[in-house]
């Protein structure tokens, strides 16, 4: 290798070198780094109708023989699930969310230890609709058909809504930050540039509780309980970093 080969290689080396650091500081900057900048957040909030309610419905049954407790409950909650359909509640709208079978035991004071009862079923299910307005209609048919425990009712968006009330939140608090972000610009004696970083800090949407019901309440009342949603207000918050030159 005679000597303009190895300058040459050289001179090469330095130039390529040179290319990678400038391409090194271009990376760097198109992450945001070394670049003036205005962070900024926006908020955006507007009150909302839950469109969708969530009941969670139990039936227990208590006996001696473990058979007999699974037989009794499973008649019972189908009891339950046949009256509720004849509202028009589907049946993708019902799921069995709990099922436990389990030893029953009661303290005995003459004795001073516990003894066996027998056996006990808990079977859940959830209800969950769109017709938030036959909430308390749904308890009533519910229990008198045969649960015995309302473990609660949560009112919430659906899927969709969630969506679209989203959508506006995020248009509206994006508008906020821009225009706190113009008028800190104007201020500086900068101008905005664009857009280098945006994330959603947070979103409040539910679910809403109504609370539990217990059988009793339900029970002693003359007509279906009046459980309806309430307007609750949903927020969200983005923080925004603006290019200024």
């Amino acid at each position: 290798m005679n000597d303009k080969t190895i300058h040459g290689l050289m001179v090469g080396g330095v130039i390529l070198l040179v290319v990678l650091a400038l391409f090194q500081l271009g990376e760097k900057n198109s992450y945001g780094e070394n670049i003036a900048k205005i962070s900024v957040s926006g908020t955006a909030e507007t009150d909302v109708l839950p469109d969708e309610v969530l009941l969670t419905l139990t039936v227990l049954t208590e006996g001696s023989d473990a058979k007999d407790v699974q037989d009794r409950n499973t008649q019972q909650m189908n009891t339950v699930i046949t009256a509720l359909k004849a509202t028009g509640i589907k049946d993708k709208e019902i799921e069995t969310t709990g099922y436990n079978l389990y030893p029953w035991q009661e303290w005995n004071p003459a004795l001073q230890k516990s003894v066996e009862k027998g056996y006990r079923l808990q079977q859940t299910i959830t209800v969950t609709t769109k017709e938030t307005t036959k909430a308390g209609e749904l308890v009533d048919i519910a229990v008198k058909s045969g649960v015995n425990t309302v473990n609660g009712i949560s009112f919430r968006l659906s899927t969709d809504r969630e969506q679209e009330v989203r959508e506006e939140l995020v248009a509206l608090a994006s508008t906020k930050a821009r225009e706190k972000a113009e008028t800190l610009a104007e201020s500086l004696k900068v101008s905005l540039g664009d857009v280098l970083y945006a994330t959603e800090n947070s979103f409040n949407n539910g679910p809403w509780y109504y609370g539990s019901v217990a059988k009793a309440v339900v029970m002693e009342a003359t007509s279906a309980p009046d459980i309806a949603p309430e307007q609750v207000k949903v927020s969200i918050q983005l923080n925004v970093d603006y290019e200024v030159n």
